[in-house]
């Protein structure tokens, strides 16, 4: 994926950020982040509710289509804004973890043009023990 650039790479990895989009839900949601992830936002954000706050600020702040992607890199978490199809492992931003959809596609039905609402619905939906294994990929 970081060679290549172009229709193939686009729908390569619209085709990849959604399977891992989907994978990071769970209907009845977990609430909030326990185990390794836990430790690892603490460790990088300092609270839970300090990551949550910085990720919708970037959510809800990102211009255009696109996703915004929960990364590890050196053990440390960041958050990485991606536009239209960019996936961070074209760019060695770092291994990801958890993502959002921002294109206009995965909410407008539902929430019109509220970013806000969706963003704070995702949290109440994220599939923790997903976040967990890919954290335990890299571990």
């Amino acid at each position: 994926m970081q060679k290549y650039d172009g229709p193939i790479y686009n729908n390569a990895a619209q085709i990849f950020n959604h399977n891992f989009f989907w994978l990071g839900l769970k209907s009845n949601g977990e609430g909030k982040p326990y185990g390794e992830i836990k430790k690892k936002i603490e460790e990088s954000f300092i609270s839970f509710e300090n990551f949550k706050e910085q990720f919708t600020k970037e959510a809800s702040s990102h211009f255009g289509s696109g996703w915004i992607w929960l990364v590890i890199k050196e053990h440390k978490l960041k958050i990485y804004q991606g536009h239209d199809a960019e996936c961070p492992i074209k760019h060695q931003i770092g291994h990801p973890i958890l993502a959002l959809d921002v294109w206009e596609h995965a909410y407008y039905v539902d929430y019109k043009n509220s970013r806000n609402d969706y963003i704070k619905e995702w949290f109440s939906k994220i599939n923790w023990d997903f976040a967990n294994y890919n954290l335990s990929i890299v571990n």
